[in-house]
């Protein structure tokens, strides 16, 4: 009996200590006093939560692989989300109160970077996309139904070329994470058999990892 117990100890003492492999370290300007919560987005919880005080704070987690997370301002039901890919590493995250999510940065993630680079790309579709829209709707309000399909033809010819970008992408990184976390992302716009070529062309490691499993569930 005493040895079950001294067992249980030893592993209820080795999870309590479990290394954290993540650690954020981040400046708000604009807040004295405040909470922000570090969210998975996959799995849609919590993994920790700090009080920031005077604009600083430090979260930390352990990580076991690359996924998309989110930082949450004062409330964990709030819309005030900072989105990002992470991986095990140590971080610095700035920005400010007024802005949370337009003036957030990290620095310190080779991938996060890359992330914002792949994102910045898509964005530039969606963007062209309202504005086209925003079109859309003034026209259809005029009644011109000619005009009106032109630019749906339009629309959905440049939603096309966003899929084909993504596609493109993940074909030529096979080695990068991103690649099957972007495919994974828009599998309901991509063709059930181009996914499969992306991810028979992921590396191995790739295919290991977390969205690389999500990705190889889709078959």
């Amino acid at each position: 009996m005493k040895n079950k117990i001294f067992i249980f100890l030893i592993i209820l003492t080795s999870c309590s200590t479990e290394k954290k492999n993540l650690i954020i370290e981040g400046k708000i300007n604009g807040i004295k006093n405040s909470k922000i919560y570090l969210s998975s987005v996959e799995e849609g919880k919590i993994i920790d939560s700090v009080n920031i005080i005077d604009g600083k704070f430090t979260l930390k987690t352990y990580m076991d692989a690359t996924k998309e997370m989110s930082m949450i301002l004062d409330d964990k039901n709030s819309e005030n989300k900072f989105y990002f890919i992470s991986e095990p590493a140590h971080i610095l995250f700035t920005s400010s109160k007024d802005k949370f999510v337009y003036n957030g940065k990290i620095e310190n993630s080779n991938l996060y970077s890359d992330y914002k680079k792949l994102n910045n790309q898509i964005n530039q579709f969606d963007e062209k996309d309202i504005e086209m829209l925003a079109e859309q709707i003034e026209i259809s309000i005029n009644g011109d139904q000619n005009k009106y399909d032109y630019i749906n033809e339009q629309r959905l010819k440049l939603n096309q070329k966003k899929i084909l970008f993504i596609v493109n992408y993940a074909m030529s990184n096979a080695s990068n994470p991103l690649s099957a976390y972007i495919s994974y992302k828009y599998r309901e716009n991509i063709n059930k058999k181009y996914l499969e070529k992306i991810y028979e062309n992921l590396s191995d490691k790739v295919k290991d990892s977390f969205y690389g499993g999500k990705l190889s569930s889709i078959f």
